[in-house]
């Protein structure tokens, strides 16, 4: 299983080949390539041959708060009063949409219930467990069995790149997160982070089987000739898109 890299009218985007093999979803991630923040939405309009008002995007603030995204005019409403990291739904004509940098971008399917969803895991969400509380949410909601459940670790900022803190890894320690794999010492009381491995962890604790997941092993940070970082780019205003819908 991997992420493939595609190209269309002048736009490359990634997809997550097990969940393209599924034919229940139309998704993508974007890359720099054809893509910037004036041109994301229509761009988004022409790949899922859809209108404005069926997209529902994130209102990210780095915390875990989940919306079921049923009545997308309602839903538009509630965003502009809350902070939105996570987004679930089992409507067919809505687009589900969110923005990122260097943090990690969480795509799920549950191939039975045909539910789909997205989540924004930088390490403030990944600590927090936004991807264990975004299973949790498709069992309570859903009814979703975790072994049903195909999930995609999409491009971010890899531990090749990621160099953080004490304060950061004092964090991961008093929330007793599991930290094989996740830190690496580089002396200093600096640390490389792995967010990756951070979130196949929790989300494996979580019911989800590994040959499940999907991790793209791409660092935005290392291929700035294909991804925005915000890292490596001093603060760029741009992102990257992922985006999901249910065919149907």
């Amino acid at each position: 299983m991997s992420f493939e890299l595609k190209e269309e009218k002048g736009k490359s985007y990634y997809i997550i080949n097990s969940f393209e093999e599924t034919n229940l979803v139309k998704h993508i991630f974007s890359t720099k390539i054809g893509w910037n923040l004036d041109n994301t939405i229509d761009n988004l309009l022409n790949i899922f041959n859809i209108y404005s008002e069926n997209i529902a995007i994130s209102n990210q603030v780095h915390d875990t708060n989940i919306v079921y995204v049923d009545d997308i005019f309602y839903y538009k409403k509630r965003r502009e009063k809350e902070g939105i990291d996570g987004l679930i739904t089992d409507k067919a004509n809505i687009v589900l949409v969110t923005y990122y940098a260097d943090c990690v971008p969480l795509f799920f399917l549950d191939t039975v219930n045909k539910v789909v969803g997205l989540a924004h895991a930088g390490w403030r969400g990944t600590i927090a467990n936004i991807g264990g509380k975004m299973i949790k949410t498709m069992k309570e909601i859903f009814n979703s069995n975790p072994s049903n459940i195909l999930v995609g670790i999409g491009p971010s900022i890899g531990p090749c790149c990621y160099e953080v803190g004490i304060d950061v890894y004092d964090s991961f320690q008093e929330a007793t997160f599991p930290l094989n794999n996740v830190l690496y010492s580089r002396g200093n009381d600096k640390w490389y982070l792995n967010l990756w491995q951070a979130n196949e962890n929790i989300l494996v604790a979580n019911g989800v089987p590994k040959d499940n997941i999907t991790v793209s092993r791409l660092c935005n940070s290392c291929n700035v000739d294909k991804f925005y970082s915000y890292r490596k780019e001093k603060g760029t205003k741009e992102r990257m898109v992922a985006a999901i819908k249910l065919v149907g």
